[in-house]
């Protein structure tokens, strides 16, 4: 809601992205571990072999780009709730904003090939625009994955606020 200033409650909006964007890893590490053939994205290291080459340090550097662009969404989120004048259900919000999100993010990952390292070295392969270079469960659990951040970012704002 507001703080004392007048603004959007930044800090519940950045802790909420913040356990959201961590909470969101899970299904995608699981889909990974239970249905490797069907789920192909690794999240952390398409992220972290952006800035370096696969390495150990490859998935610590993927989680804080993670996390990094999770709170800038939450941050969105929140501004959008002020400028639609939302001021109730938040989390019932968060399914049509993890739906733009997905079409942002999915967007960005069509562009990826330019700028990634990663892709250009060949570690690891183009997600392609929505995901689609990968199969179709992997692109329905990317969509799916936003949509349950739009959620808890909704829910979680509204709790910390």
């Amino acid at each position: 809601m507001e703080s004392s200033w007048g603004l959007t409650d930044t800090g519940a909006a950045v802790a909420a992205g913040v356990l959201a964007g961590l909470i969101m890893i899970v299904p995608i590490y699981m889909g990974l571990a239970v249905m490797p053939r069907h789920m192909k994205m690794d999240l952390l290291k398409l992220m972290g072999t952006m800035m370096t080459p696969l390495s150990g340090i490859t998935y610590p550097i993927g989680l804080m780009l993670h996390l990094g662009m999770s709170i800038v969404f939450a941050l969105i989120h929140v501004v959008l709730y002020d400028v639609f004048d939302i001021t109730s259900a938040f989390a019932a919000w968060g399914i049509l904003f993890g739906l733009g999100h997905a079409l942002i993010a999915g967007m960005g990952f069509g562009m990826m090939p330019v700028m990634h390292r990663g892709i250009k070295d060949g570690i690891v392969e183009a997600p392609g625009l929505m995901t689609l270079n990968y199969p179709p469960a992997t692109t329905l659990g990317f969509v799916m994955v936003h949509v349950l951040f739009g959620v808890l970012v909704g829910a979680l704002y509204e709790a910390f606020s």
